[in-house]
Parts: structure tokens; C-alpha cells; sequence
């Protein structure tokens, strides 16, 4: 399976980016990522997106259910479905489909975490039912964090948060695979050769490839802020 992902946009009732901006949010983030996208999927500037002719969206369903592509970037859940329920059931459509879903806002939706799957709900609720405070809060936090340069999301694998809950370092019982797969890389083995011995899947192989640089300052002592930059750690 490559590396490819595809990208669904449209504005909603309470929308705050435009299109394009949604577009270039999603693209940048894919590009952090380390994921190519081959599509993107675009209702249009002048459609809500909540009514019943979503051909687009239609048309990306369809796409992920045949496995077209590993992974799905929206700017974030309330893109991604026109209630509650539909949002709770597609992701389990995708997770069922073997797609990723990825927002810009808050990274991988893991549908073994827990505490991932609570926030969807819970940022569905608050659409129906006009609580969205606490998301707010928490949009403010994630403000604050990208202001002080800390990660914001889930760590990538391999990565775990200092004690501080600013940085990522690097998790001991995984960082020296890490470093093996960059060396059965060197040594001309492919993604789904890696995958085999390593026993991690082609896709998170591939993250991990283009994330070389940083994943090797980790080795060294370095830890990793915002958008995954290497930031030496603070003196003791």
C-alpha cells in the first residue's frame, strides 16, 4: 500500500476558513506528514455542504471504500459530517475501510485511542447542541502551544512527551527500531520488506523515512517541538 492521501473540504454554517484556506491548511499538513496527495475532494465555495447533494462527499466515500487511498486530511471533524451520527459513523466506516482519518487541527484520529474517539463525539455534540465552550478552551490551549513552539497531537511512533508535556523525546523501548529501519533502507530494502521484519506497516514506514533527520537529532539527545521542529533541549 503507498502512501497517498486525498483531501475533502467545503464550508459549513459556521465555518471561519475559506476553501482555499482549508485547502492550504490540509496540504501543508499532509506535507508534515509526509503524505502525497493524489486528490482533492471540493464541494465548492458556494456550497454549505449540508444539504443532500454532496456529490464530492459521495464521491470520496465511494473512493475510500474501494481503497483507493490510505488516508483522508480535513481541516477538522465538523468537516467530515452534517451531524453527530453520520461523523461517528464514518469513522468507523474508514477505520473498517483501513483509511486513516487525519484533521489538521488535532492530527491522527486513532480508532484504538480512546480519548480520540471521546473528542470526535464530543465535538459533535457540542455542533448539535451549541456547547461548544469547551472546545474553545481547547482550541486556546492548542494556540498557546503552537505560540511556545510545543507539539501539538498525538507523538508519532517512536516519540513520547517529556515530563513537561511540551516536547517530544524519543521512547526508549522503540527508538533503536527506529534507527534499523534506516538501516535496512541503506541497505536497499523496501517499504513492505521493512514492514515484514519490523513488524510496523508500510505507510508508518514510510512517515518514519521522511522523517530521518529528526528521528536521528532524537537519538542524540535532541527533542522535537511544533510541526515536528528539533529544538535542543533547555539546560538542567
Amino acid at each position: 500500500m503507498s502512501n497517498n492521501a486525498r483531501i475533502y473540504v467545503r464550508l459549513s454554517d459556521h465555518s471561519n476558513r475559506s476553501i482555499q484556506g482549508q485547502i492550504e491548511d490540509c496540504r501543508e499538513y499532509a506535507d508534515r506528514q509526509g503524505f502525497e496527495v493524489d486528490q482533492i475532494y471540493n464541494e465548492g465555495q458556494g456550497q454549505s455542504g449540508w444539504d443532500d447533494t454532496r456529490d464530492e462527499y459521495a464521491r470520496m466515500l465511494t473512493a475510500a471504500e474501494s481503497g483507493e487511498f490510505d488516508a483522508l486530511i480535513v481541516r477538522d471533524g465538523s468537516r467530515f459530517g452534517r451531524d453527530k451520527r453520520e461523523r461517528i459513523r464514518r469513522f468507523f466506516d474508514l477505520d473498517e475501510w483501513g483509511v486513516e482519518l487525519h484533521t489538521v487541527s488535532r492530527g491522527y484520529v486513532d480508532p484504538e485511542d480512546p480519548s480520540d474517539f471521546l473528542m470526535e463525539i464530543f465535538k459533535a455534540m457540542s455542533d448539535d447542541h451549541g456547547k461548544r465552550g469547551e472546545v474553545e478552551r481547547l482550541e486556546a490551549e492548542m494556540e498557546k502551544r503552537r505560540e511556545n513552539g510545543w507539539f501539538i497531537g498525538e507523538p508519532p511512533v517512536g516519540l513520547e512527551y517529556d515530563d513537561d508535556k511540551r516536547y517530544l523525546q524519543a521512547t526508549e523501548s522503540e527508538i533503536d527500531t527506529v534507527l534499523q529501519v534506516y538501516e535496512l533502507r541503506d541497505a536497499g530494502a523496501t517499504y513492505r520488506e521493512i514492514s515484514e521484519d519490523i513488524s510496523w506497516s508500510p505507510p508508518t514506514i514510510g512517515k518514519l523515512i521522511s522523517r530521518q533527520e529528526q528521528y536521528e537529532a532524537v537519538a542524540e539527545g535532541a527533542v522535537l517541538g511544533y510541526q515536528l521542529q528539533i529544538v535542543e533541549p533547555e539546560p538542567a
